[in-house]
C-alpha cells in the first residue's frame, strides 16, 4: 500500500494514495531512491540518503504520502488501518522536540481496508509546508482490524501507534514533493494459530517529484474590451494528462469559450462588465483526478481604456527579470508610471513600452500599482491596475 506525503506552492497538502499489488511489493517509480525497512516500521538514513537539496526559502510546495501494498496471506481478506494523525519533522529541529512536528489536516477517511483500495488513488490528509529541507514523517495508526475468510474478524496487536520513518528530503516551492510508502501486507500482517493478529510493518520509501495530485497553475486571466480578440489561457500540474477543461459553475464573457484541450480561453467579447467563473481541470488517470478555480475577468466598453495585465510572473534575487504591462483602449501611445508601492529593487518600468525590466538585488514579497495614461485630447484618459511581484532567494548548489 503506498502512502504519498506531499508537502505544494506551500498549498500545504498530503495526500495518501493507496494501490495493493498482489504479490509482493511494487517497484519503486523511475527517478526516485527506495529505502526498505525491516520488520519495524522505522527507516534507517542509510538506507535512505537524502536527495540533493533543491528547495526555494520563501514559498509553499506540496507534500503527498502514498501508499500501495501487497496482499496478504490467502486467508486474510481485510486489512482495515485508522490513522489518527499524520506529521512531519522539520530539519533543524532536535529528534525529541515535539515543537519541530508540523501537523497535517486528515482529508479523507481515516480508516481504510488496504485490500478494497487495490488500485485507486485515496486522499488521506493534505497541507502546505514552508519550502525548505524536512527529516522524518510519521503516522499515528490507532487500530488495524484484520478479517478471515473464516471466523470473526480481530484487532491486530500494533507493538507501535505511531510509525515513524527516518527520510530527509525537501520541500520546493511551487512543487509537490511524493513520499511513498510501500507496505508488504503479506509481511506486515501475522497471524497466530490461535486466530490472534500482529500488525508490525515492512515497508519500503522511496521519494520523489513525481505528480500526485492536481492544481490548477493560472494566477488570473487578463481583462479584455468590448470589439477586441481576446487570447488567454489555464494551466495546471499534477495527475496524468491530457486534462480535459471545461467551466464547472458560472459563465465566461459573452463571446468566449473555453477549449476543453487545451484550456485556451478565446473570442470577441460582445458585452461589458465583470464575470466570475470556475474552471475545472480533470485529468486521465482512472482515479479521475481534478482540480478547480475561481477567476473574474473584467470586460470594459468599446474604446475604454483599460489594463488587461492582472497578475505578473515571480522572479529570483540575482537573475535577469523581464514582463510586460499590457492595456487595450483609449489612444495610443501610452505612458506607463508606478503610481504606488514600489517595483522589487533592481527593477525598473519602461515609461513607453511597460515592460518591466532588471535584475532584482533582493527577495520578497513587492506590491505596487501601475497607472496608464493615453494621449486623448483635450483630456487623456487613465487607468490602473494592482499587482505583485514575488522575488525568491538566489538558488545556490
Amino acid at each position: 500500500m503506498k502512502y504519498i506525503s506531499r508537502l505544494p506552492h506551500l498549498l500545504i497538502g498530503i495526500l495518501i494514495i493507496a494501490a495493493l499489488i498482489m504479490s509482493g511489493c511494487t517497484t519503486a517509480p523511475a527517478g526516485t531512491s527506495p529505502s526498505t525497512s525491516g520488520p519495524t516500521p522505522t527507516t534507517s538514513p542509510s538506507t535512505a540518503p537524502a536527495p540533493a537539496s533543491s528547495g526555494q526559502q520563501g514559498g509553499n510546495g506540496t507534500v503527498e504520502v502514498r501508499v500501495t501494498d501487497a496482499p496478504p496471506r490467502q486467508e486474510v481478506t481485510g486489512v482495515e488501518v485508522t490513522v489518527e494523525s499524520v506529521e512531519i519533522h522539520k530539519a533543524g529541529a532536535g529528534q525529541e522536540d515535539e515543537k519541530g512536528w508540523l501537523p497535517m489536516a486528515l482529508s479523507g477517511p481515516s480508516t481504510f481496508d488496504l485490500l478494497q483500495i487495490r488500485g485507486i488513488e485515496q486522499v488521506l490528509a493534505t497541507a502546505n509546508l514552508t519550502a525548505g529541507k524536512y527529516t522524518q514523517i510519521r503516522m499515528n495508526v490507532t487500530r488495524v482490524r484484520v478479517s478471515f475468510r473464516e471466523g470473526q474478524p480481530v484487532d491486530a496487536t500494533v507493538p507501535s501507534g505511531k510509525l515513524k520513518f527516518v527520510r530527509p528530503f525537501d520541500v520546493v516551492a511551487g512543487q509537490a514533493t511524493v513520499l511513498l510508502f510501500d507496505f508488504d501486507a503479506d509481511k506486515s500482517v501475522n497471524v497466530t494459530g490461535n486466530g490472534k493478529a500482529m500488525f508490525k510493518p515492512v515497508i519500503k520509501l522511496t521519494v520523489t517529484k513525481a505528480k500526485g495530485g492536481m492544481e490548477i497553475v493560472t494566477p488570473s486571466l487578463p481583462n479584455g474590451e468590448v470589439g477586441v480578440a481576446y487570447n488567454g489561457a489555464v494551466a495546471a500540474t499534477g495527475g496524468l494528462e491530457p486534462y480535459t477543461w471545461s467551466i464547472s459553475a458560472g459563465a465566461l464573457p459573452a463571446g468566449l469559450a473555453l477549449n476543453p484541450v487545451t484550456g485556451a480561453i478565446t473570442g470577441t467579447p460582445t458585452g461589458a462588465g465583470d464575470s466570475t467563473f470556475t474552471v475545472k481541470a480533470e485529468d486521465s488517470s482512472p482515479a479521475k483526478k481534478s482540480a478547480t478555480r475561481s477567476f473574474t475577468v473584467n470586460i470594459a466598453g468599446a474604446g475604454v481604456l483599460q489594463i488587461t495585465t492582472t497578475s505578473l510572473a515571480g522572479g529570483t534575487k540575482n537573475v535577469a527579470y523581464s514582463a510586460t504591462v499590457q492595456a487595450v483602449g483609449g489612444t495610443i501611445p501610452y505612458t506607463w508610471s508606478i503610481s504606488a508601492g514600489a517595483l522589487p529593487a533592481g527593477l525598473a518600468l519602461n515609461p513607453a513600452t511597460g515592460a518591466i525590466t532588471g535584475t532584482p538585488t533582493a527577495a520578497g514579497n513587492f506590491s505596487f500599482t501601475v497607472r496608464v495614461t493615453d494621449s486623448a485630447a483635450p483630456t487623456a484618459n487613465t487607468d490602473t491596475q494592482a499587482l505583485a511581484i514575488h522575488i525568491a532567494e538566489e538558488v545556490t548548489p
